[in-house]
């Protein structure tokens, strides 16, 4: 479980870097308008994230049958949650929607990375 922990402390550690260096690049490059898109999208994924580890973790507690239908219920939840907040951000035609979802899917670049890392360095 500490393992778990770990990974979980780490990964949002990545995420909240990897949000500040592409705002970075997006302030130094003049991009104002990306920037609020791409920090609420960012914020977005963080926080789902923390959902699925929550969820996740009070999931190992329970029964396997109780267990599989506690995360599907989360997964409803979560879908629930993106499509709510993407709607919200369609009212404001000064946040960037493509910049929003382009942090909302920041998770999976890091995944992709840490694959990446993983395999050169074997």
């Amino acid at each position: 479980m500490e393992e778990f922990y770990a990974y979980v402390k780490a990964t949002i550690y990545k995420l909240i870097g990897f949000t500040c260096i592409v705002a970075a690049v997006l302030f130094a490059g003049g991009w104002w308008q990306y920037m609020s898109g791409w920090c609420i999208g960012s914020g977005l994924n963080i926080v789902y994230f923390f959902m699925l580890s929550s969820r996740s973790v009070r999931a190992l507690k329970l029964p396997p049958p109780q267990a599989a239908s506690f995360i599907r219920g989360g997964a409803v939840f979560r879908l629930v949650f993106i499509c709510l907040a993407v709607i919200v951000i369609l009212q404001f035609p000064s946040i960037s929607l493509g910049a929003a979802v382009a942090g909302i899917f920041s998770y999976r670049v890091l995944v992709f990375a840490d694959v990446l890392t993983a395999r050169l360095r074997r």
